[in-house]
């Protein structure tokens, strides 16, 4: 859906010299200056650089998450130039990739071998190792996110051995390093769960907030994909479905990454105005909800597209965002709850609130684990203080027993996350014994596990 253009890029920023070496995120709110920094070409090069290394190490891959999960003043590496695919088994629709591919890349990659993702969300300039490791999702009642699709993965561990990771091999391994923050060590190759190549149709609209929420569970449960974005100061919500079509898909063409599109740079300008003219921001909202939903009227068929054409937006437009996971039974009220906080704390923001679903899996350290969840996320204008609106919003997710997205912004340490996941204890278990020398955690992923 051409909804306002709210969505990421990578930002790499190296200098000259060792000791000049930067790195920042896409929204450019996380900063680091790693004294060393690689782009190993190898498995092998990468364990002998993780045997030798002394100090901290951390992994980047495209700069998508907004916590300083990455941030290192020791070693970083980036994955990128081990990408691509490695193998496909057609019969039993898997296929073996490396590390440091993107989502992006991945696509035409897979299809090409009659395979498709079986779910993903609307971003794909992730690398797949970043997307796992932080438990990224699309939308789907009955779809799980993308860790939930992994099988198998190899793991260089901070010692610089290699381990491989599936159900039936280093099984503790594997549940909890599916979504590990890149707590455990790196992974080279990953192994994914995939589905016959196929098409999605997209349709959507405009619907008053009433009317959403009377038939919100016909809305879930009539589409494979449907997600809503609510401006809360608009009196309609837009809302998304995709679902499987036999419509011959149309090609699409993207343009390169970062360069910006008619939405984002009119979004961006009304980004820049309600800055200083924040009265404007509920005319604002109104107006791109009017014109979001424009383009579905009539009774004219969807657009079909092969999936991974269909699920990704360009947007490029730079934000902050929180996301937390909410039990699903409980979605509406939270969101009604965060929405009415939004229109009243007189915090200035304008972009919408987005609202997914997710089906319950069993990584240890997943937002979903044993539970099926409504995600709800929020985001702030990348030139716009963020602390105050998202602290008064994540008061609410708490409330509501939610579990944070472990690439967006939150404010919770290990005695508050404890309690949230059942397998706590076993993870941390899992992590003390493969790097108990703590190599590969920095100062926020010791305060996420409670290292000292």
């Amino acid at each position: 859906m051409d909804v306002p253009a709210f969505c990421m890029l990578n930002s790499w920023k190296v200098g000259t010299g060792m000791s000049e070496t930067k790195w920042q995120n896409w929204s450019g709110w996380v900063k680091a200056h790693p004294h060393t920094f690689y782009k190993p070409q190898t498995e092998d090069e990468l364990t002998t650089l993780v045997a030798e290394a002394r100090g901290q190490i951390r992994v980047a891959g495209s700069g998508h998450s907004f916590t300083p999960i990455c941030e290192s003043d020791g070693t970083l590496f980036s994955l990128e130039k081990m990408s691509g695919l490695i193998a496909s088994d057609q019969e039993a629709r898997t296929a073996r990739v490396f590390a440091g591919s993107t989502i992006r890349d991945l696509g035409p990659l897979l299809h090409n071998q009659g395979l498709g993702l079986i779910n993903q969300g609307d971003i794909d300039r992730q690398a797949i190792a970043g997307a796992v490791a932080t438990g990224t999702h699309g939308t789907g009642k009955s779809l799980k996110n993308i860790s939930a699709a992994v099988v198998g993965f190899r793991l260089v561990t901070p010692s610089g051995d290699i381990l491989n990771c599936s159900a039936e091999e280093n099984s503790d391994v594997f549940h909890a390093g599916r979504v590990s923050m890149g707590g455990l060590g790196i992974m080279t190759e990953i192994e994914l769960q995939c589905t016959p190549a196929y098409a999605l149709e997209e349709r959507g609209g405009r619907l008053s907030v009433a009317d959403l929420f009377d038939t919100l569970d016909t809305l879930r449960d009539d589409n494979r994909h449907f997600e809503f974005f609510w401006f809360p100061f608009a009196d309609d919500v837009l809302v998304k479905t995709l679902n499987i079509s036999d419509v011959g898909p149309k090609p699409r063409k993207r343009a390169p990454d970062g360069q910006d599109g008619p939405a984002d740079i009119a979004f961006r300008k009304l980004c820049e105005i309600s800055r200083f003219a924040p009265f404007l921001r509920g005319r604002f909202q109104r107006q791109m909800t009017e014109q979001g939903g424009s383009r579905y009227a009539g009774d004219a068929p969807g657009r079909s597209r092969w999936s991974h054409d269909a699920f990704p937006s360009d947007r490029n437009v730079r934000f902050n965002e929180m996301e937390y996971a909410v039990p699903a039974e409980r979605g509406p009220d939270c969101v009604r709850e965060i929405a009415a906080h939004m229109r009243s704390c007189g915090v200035n923001f304008l972009f919408p609130i987005e609202y997914r679903y997710v089906a319950a899996d069993d990584a240890w350290l997943s937002p979903f684990f044993e539970r099926d969840s409504v995600t709800i996320s929020i985001h702030q204008y990348h030139k716009q203080a963020y602390a105050k609106l998202f602290g008064g919003v994540e008061q609410i997710f708490r409330k509501y027993a939610g579990r944070p997205h472990w690439g967006k912004l939150h404010t919770l340490a290990a005695g508050d996350l404890q309690a949230l996941y059942p397998k706590w204890d076993d993870f941390c278990a899992v992590r003390n014994r493969l790097d108990p020398e703590a190599k590969m955690l920095n100062p926020f992923l010791r305060k996420i596990l409670g290292v000292s």
